[in-house]
């Protein structure tokens, strides 16, 4: 059946609020479940599901919504067929201010235009061009850890993703720039989380130091567009720069820029995690380690474009069960179009929907005790994610599928493999068996992962 027609009003209409004949709680005034959520997500969500079922009702920061718990709901709504489902309005609330023009805020058919622009970025040849650069810049950054003294992992990996993606994404070299790049994506994550949504100067607001911080990077990136439509360069920006429209005219500067922004924090800040939470089961877990070594040792060289599936068979399932685990975000949000169902419950016109790749990834009808950090499950002969098509869904899927996620699983194994060839990795003596994770906007070890690296022979 094909969609019906939908015009542009939707965009301006009210959040939908009446959801009194569906089966839930909101939770704290305004707040709702966001406190508790932040710091373990999935117990909240499993609460909710196993005292009002998989169709329900709750409250995130003053948004009513409704969660649609399970593989079933997550197909319905990442595939959406008769295109009842907005992300733009989602994701418009926390976001919208923050990455305006990103293709995370563009919807159905402006969405589809702009991602077939974007798509050869990702093109096999240029992927092949790419892999080189992170290896290069990857293998001089690992290596330079050795002795430092109180080495803490996060800053170091952030600070390594943003000039991989720096160089790669944008063609330039961080040297001067690193730390207020840095710190403008720091401020603008800080700003989608603010309660208090005011762009007002000398308050010391987080929400008006994040747009500060969008402010920066959009004039930071509108400003290399001329040049990069002049070279003839190989890194993404050059190919968005020189995309034309229909009529064969340049996009504006600022699309571009909103396209990069929203790129560089995408692969910046979500493989930033992954590695992070993947170096810490690593460590927990050092038959795992070496197993992994010994793996990426056995190549005798750099990974390549063509290791990255079959090549390292232990790191592709270790990538997967951390993304099981910790998927880049908890939940996935949608907002209705026009009136539809969910569960046999009618869900209204501009309803916040929610579907959550956490619950899915720790289902226990389909996933062995899956708290437990066990890659295996995802090896041959157990395969536990081909129970349901749409039970592991860390990038999405659908129309919005996660554009970069090749790219993002070949930085986290190029890096991974700089790491596992130069030390062997332990966690202090005193390391809590129950670590403070923090789960938005990313997951995140609250004490950023202090590590202690012990430098191998023949690195």
């Amino acid at each position: 059946m094909k969609a019906a027609s939908l015009g542009p009003d939707y965009t301006q209409r009210p959040d939908n609020k009446d959801l009194s004949h569906l089966p839930g709680a909101y939770g704290l005034p305004y707040l709702g479940v966001m406190v508790p959520m932040l710091k373990n997500p999935h117990a909240v969500i499993k609460r909710h599901h196993d005292r009002y079922g998989a169709v329900s009702r709750t409250r995130l920061t003053g948004q009513h919504m409704v969660w649609a718990l399970g593989p079933d709901y997550n197909r319905e709504l990442v595939m959406d067929p008769q295109q009842v489902y907005s992300a733009r309005m989602g994701y418009d609330a926390p976001l919208g201010d923050f990455f305006a023009g990103g293709l995370l805020v563009r919807d159905f058919a402006e969405h589809k235009f702009h991602r077939r622009i974007m798509q050869t970025a990702f093109k096999t040849s240029s992927m092949q061009h790419y892999v080189h650069s992170v290896n290069e810049i990857a293998s001089a950054t690992v290596a330079s850890w050795r002795g430092v003294d109180g080495f803490h992992y996060y800053p170091h990996i952030k600070e390594l993703l943003l000039d991989i993606g720096a160089r790669v994404f944008v063609g330039v070299n961080l040297d001067n720039e690193i730390t207020p790049l840095n710190r403008a994506f720091l401020d603008m994550m800080a700003g989608t989380l603010a309660i208090v949504r005011k762009d007002w100067p000398g308050l010391g607001l987080v929400y008006h130091r994040g747009m500060n911080g969008r402010r920066y990077l959009e004039r930071y990136f509108q400003g290399l567009v001329p040049q990069r439509r002049r070279d003839e360069g190989m890194d993404m920006m050059s190919h968005f720069s020189k995309e034309t429209t229909e009529e064969g005219q340049y996009f504006p500067d600022k699309v571009v820029a909103d396209h990069l922004i929203f790129l560089v924090l995408a692969a910046h800040d979500t493989t930033t995690s992954a590695l992070t939470m993947a170096s810490y089961y690593l460590a927990r877990h050092p038959g795992w380690q070496e197993l992994l070594r010994e793996e990426v040792l056995g190549l005798d060289r750099s990974l390549t474009y063509d290791d990255l599936g079959a090549g390292v068979p232990l790191l592709e399932q270790t990538f997967h069960e951390i993304l099981r685990m910790h998927p880049p975000v908890p939940q996935l949000m949608r907002r209705t179009v026009r009136e539809t169902e969910l569960g046999g419950y009618r869900i209204p016109a501009d309803t916040m929907v929610a579907i959550s790749p956490i619950f899915s990834h720790h289902m226990p009808e389909y996933w062995k005790d899956p708290h437990r950090f066990d890659p295996d499950r995802f090896g041959p002969g157990r395969q536990e994610q081909k129970q349901h098509p749409y039970l592991w869904v860390p990038f999405g899927g659908g129309a919005h599928k996660c554009i970069g996620l090749h790219f993002a699983d070949m930085l986290f194994k190029c890096v991974m493999t700089e790491m596992l060839r130069r030390f062997r990795f332990r966690l202090p003596a005193n390391y809590p068996q129950v670590p403070s994770v923090i789960h938005f906007p990313f997951a995140k070890l609250t004490d950023d992962l202090p590590l202690l690296l012990e430098p191998l022979g023949h690195a």
